[in-house]
């Protein structure tokens, strides 16, 4: 079961390692479990038919009693072995859970006392179940061991009082009745009346200040493990269980206290009737009826569901686990039936919980209906295919809706934890198979992801927000009261979202973000009423919105490095729209959101065109792709991610000026520029030797699908090598050289590819021989590389932007001219060629590999002119002349907003070989 259940066991001075002569715990509570079903005729679904009468089922109930009998007595002696060591937790949890079974068996003897305890055998079985009580009794010393945080609560103060007041009134009662006796009629009837003014006056008040003493510790106990398991949910970290363990020390405490005064309450009960000193009258009863039922409202809320656990989005058809269980010892309990409810249905049922705590005394919760069809799938067996064919159906582990039968509810027979020593029910493999409409909530919703929420149904919410309807399990537990009935404890799970399986074969994401953001929204908002979460459609703070955003982004990537303030500069300004402004008062401080709504994260309010597309998208969705970069486990994200090397959301002119110091680097950053996605931003000296060219160049981003074809660390790697960058920028503006990051990957366990490694294959189709014949050939391995299209300085873009006023991309379409010329002076830079050198190559080409005259007097490659083809080397031990390109379209980078600098002339102004034809310019 789940570690907030199983942490529950506290340390304790009293050793319970049974002895060579008990039988283990869990075996001793099977054998309980199966005496109540034995004895209330309980019929599980893998039991056999019983055609046993009623006296043969008697007679296997005996039986068992005697079994169980020598396994009580032992655990009796234990405690009395033990009793000089000083008491903990354990002691009170051992002794209450042998008391209240012992007081099980005891009153249903009772309650058929003349049918069944009938001959001797039936009176010493009796006997010695009375006598484990009495020995029980005299070893329980204290009766309040609860330990008040306030010892001066009045409350407290009030019970601790009233709790004594009755042990010394039901000990003078015992007293008198064993030392008087009681002849006649009205001897017996002055007996009732002090017993009845015992009832009245100190038993009845002392259980109402009880109740109420429980009621108002419960409750705020029950708050505390709530608070922890949204905290756990929601940030999906292991807590400590220690608001588990107080709620189990608080029930087992209580239940402790009313087990010494039922306990004594029986012994009066026993002598009463059995001895017959009261002859048939059994003034008792109403007493013990009144303690059982004082337990049972205890008992009311004792279960707790820790599903779901790790996902609050179920899916349809989805198969998940159920784990939940009791926090009180002492009962046995009978089955756990689950159910999936709305959260209208799930206010109903917190309402007649509280209901029955203001009224002090348990009553049954009525059926209530299910918001969807839950079904058990076998833990063993063959699963269908979905061939025809029946013959496959071993091999396939897919499972159909026709496997199962679904039902409103399902019932979970319960398993005892020897460890930590409580009742629990756990399935493996629960799924969900319908989705029942029926009534919502006033606060639920089904999506609308309009801009302006017009086309929403009449099922949706005034404001359609996008909120999908959130559910609740149920959880009824029904237990073995000592009462002699059944007795039921509810509770509700943590709220969850279900997904239809139709929604993932379209538009996923589009889908799935509100099915997300809702239960991001409802578990950050966190207002508990109860055991319910509220949703909240007043906002949070925008510092709020942050922490859970960052906190969300971490726990779903599953990175420790989390998300900074200043990645959500960019997002401030961005939260709003007029289609879903909220109009709250302080909103917008100086434009800058203060108030973000639930309507603000999925409202489509991001956009990007490119060309003929247009794209709309919210905050979330951008966040939802993000994630699914870093969940693909292939791609190096997450690990460059942690290591620094990838930077949060930044701005292009904070990137420029991060890359203004420096000559030759690169940064890697996410980026919602076309959703979620990842860019790089280069600086390089690859195409000119002039460092005042150089301006950052914008790769174009990549996103999930790029990053499925090719690793992060294989592009990084290929775009330094085809940009001539060695250095990458750290999140920390730390200088890191690439080939020994690429390296430390390497040390790490992250193998780059090595386009030098040879394939080895075998083969008999490659040779003329016969088929036996294997051939072996190596293969030179290949890889896929990446390189930019990016030929000239991208300050030369600048240029022409400033010159033609345009900010964005535009398109134009070159000669086969331009492409010569464009690739001739690539291949004079790639070998170090200068102007002189081509000269000399054209002069020695033979007129029969070039026809034509080798140079032409009217071109612009005239040599009178004299012009260098690159400036003058910076410095005297420079190697050759390189030739910069031609300026070309379109300019390929997007420039910074509200850029104010202006850009330095392309090749510090050096007239270039193309500017002697103006008319002519060749464009790129």
């Amino acid at each position: 079961m789940d570690t907030t259940i199983q942490s529950i066991r506290i340390s304790s001075n009293l050793p319970i390692n049974n002895t060579s002569t008990m039988v283990p715990n869990d075996v001793f509570q099977k054998l309980l479990y199966d005496l109540f079903c034995m004895w209330h005729g309980v019929q599980r679904h893998y039991d056999p038919p019983i055609p046993d009468s009623e006296e043969q089922r008697m007679q296997k109930v005996k039986n068992l009693i005697c079994k169980l009998l020598t396994e009580i007595d032992g655990r009796v002696n234990r405690i009395k072995q033990n009793n000089n060591h000083q008491r903990g937790q354990d002691f009170y949890e051992e002794w209450t859970m042998l008391t209240w079974n012992v007081l099980c068996i005891t009153n249903r003897l009772q309650n058929s006392l003349s049918q069944v305890v009938v001959s001797n055998e039936d009176k010493m079985i009796y006997s010695r179940l009375n006598q484990a009580l009495v020995e029980l009794v005299n070893y329980s010393r204290d009766f309040l061991p609860f330990p008040s945080t306030n010892e001066m609560d009045p409350e407290y103060v009030m019970l601790r009082d009233k709790m004594n007041q009755t042990m010394m009134s039901l000990h003078g009662l015992y007293r008198q009745m064993n030392s008087a006796m009681y002849q006649t009629p009205d001897d017996v009837e002055n007996f009732r009346i002090h017993l009845q003014t015992f009832g009245d006056d100190i038993l009845v008040p002392c259980l109402e200040q009880y109740k109420t003493f429980c009621n108002k510790n419960c409750m705020a106990l029950w708050q505390q493990v709530r608070l922890v398991q949204v905290e756990r949910m929601r940030d999906q970290v292991k807590d400590q269980g220690c608001s588990i363990e107080n709620l189990v020390s608080f029930y087992s405490n209580m239940t402790y206290v009313l087990a010494v005064l039922g306990a004594r309450l029986q012994g009066f009960r026993y002598d009463l009737t059995v001895n017959k000193k009261f002859f048939n009258f059994d003034p008792v009863v109403h007493m013990s009826e009144a303690v059982f039922a004082a337990l049972e409202l205890l008992m009311s809320n004792c279960v707790l569901a820790t599903e779901p656990s790790t996902s609050a989005i179920l899916v349809t058809n989805n198969l998940f686990a159920m784990n939940c269980g009791a926090l009180a010892r002492g009962v046995v309990f009978k089955d756990f039936e689950i159910q999936v409810v709305s959260e209208e249905t799930a206010e109903h049922i917190q309402s007649e919980m509280s209901r029955q705590r203001l009224l002090q005394h348990p009553a049954p919760i009525g059926n209530v209906p299910s918001a969807a069809l839950l079904a058990m799938k076998p833990t063993t067996g063959t699963k269908r295919s979905n061939a025809a064919s029946n013959s496959d159906s071993a091999n396939n582990t897919a499972h159909k809706k026709s496997d199962v039968n679904s039902k409103e509810s399902v019932i979970i027979y319960p398993v005892y934890n020897s460890k930590n020593r409580y009742w629990a029910a756990t399935y493996p493999h629960l799924l969900c198979t319908t989705r029942q409409k029926g009534r919502q909530s006033i606060h639920s919703s089904y999506q609308d992801l309009s801009p302006s929420g017009t086309n929403s149904s009449a099922s949706n919410d005034k404001n359609g927000s996008g909120k999908r309807p959130i559910f609740y399990f149920h959880i009824k537990a029904t237990m073995f009261s000592p009462s002699g009935r059944f007795a039921t404890a509810h509770t509700l799970s943590l709220p969850f979202t279900i997904a239809t399986r139709r929604n993932q074969d379209c538009q996923v994401q589009r889908m799935m973000s509100s099915y997300t953001a809702t239960i991001f929204w409802l578990y950050g908002c966190n207002t508990q009423d109860g055991l319910l979460l509220q949703w909240i459609d007043g906002g949070m703070h925008w510092d709020h919105f942050k922490h859970l955003f960052k906190q969300h982004f971490k726990v779903n990537a599953d990175v420790q490095r989390s998300l900074i303030d200043n990645d959500f500069e960019l997002l401030k300004y961005k939260l709003q729209c007029p289609d879903c402004c909220s109009g709250q008062d302080g909103a917008r401080v100086n434009g800058v959101q203060q108030i973000v709504t639930f309507k603000n994260v999925l409202c489509p309010h991001l956009r990007y065109e490119c060309n003929s597309t247009n794209v709309r998208f919210s905050v979330w969705r951008g966040m939802l792709e993000l994630l699914q970069i870093f969940h693909d486990t292939r791609n190096n994200v997450r690990k460059l991610w942690e290591m620094g090397f990838l930077m949060g959301f930044m701005e292009f002119e904070e990137v420029d000026n991060m890359l203004e110091k420096h000559k030759s680097a690169l940064i890697m950053r996410l980026s919602f520029v076309t959703g979620g996605t990842i860019c790089f931003t280069v600086k390089s000296l690859a195409h000119t030797l002039d460092p005042r060219s150089s301006r950052p160049i914008h790769l174009e981003p990549l996103d999930l699908k790029r990053l499925q074809q090719k690793c992060l660390k294989d592009y990084l790697r290929d775009i330094a090598d085809a940009e001539k960058v060695k250095y990458i920028l750290t999140a920390n503006e730390e200088v890191i050289n690439i080939e020994s990051l690429l390296e430390s990957l390497k040390e790490l366990g992250v193998k780059p590819e090595n386009p030098s490694e040879s394939r080895e294959i075998s083969s008999n189709i490659t040779h003329m021989g016969d088929i036996d014949t294997m051939q072996h050939i190596k293969f030179t391995a290949m890889r896929i590389a990446v390189v930019t299209c990016k030929v000239k300085p991208p300050s030369a873009d600048q240029e022409e932007n400033d010159a033609n006023g345009l900010n964005r991309l535009q398109a134009t379409l070159g000669t086969r001219d331009d492409d010569f010329l464009r690739d001739f002076v690539q291949l004079a830079n790639a070998y170090g060629k200068s102007k002189q050198d081509l000269y000399e190559a054209l002069d020695f080409i033979n007129d029969q590999y070039q026809p034509g005259p080798i140079r032409k007097t009217s071109s612009i490659y005239d040599s009178s002119h004299h012009i260098p083809l690159a400036p003058a080397p910076i410095a005297r031990n420079m190697g050759p002349t390189m030739i910069s390109p031609p300026p070309a379209k379109p300019p390929s980078q997007l420039p910074s907003p509200n850029q104010t600098t202006i850009p330095h002339m392309y090749n510090n102004g050096i007239p270039m070989i193309y500017e002697h034809h103006q008319q002519q310019r060749f464009d790129y």
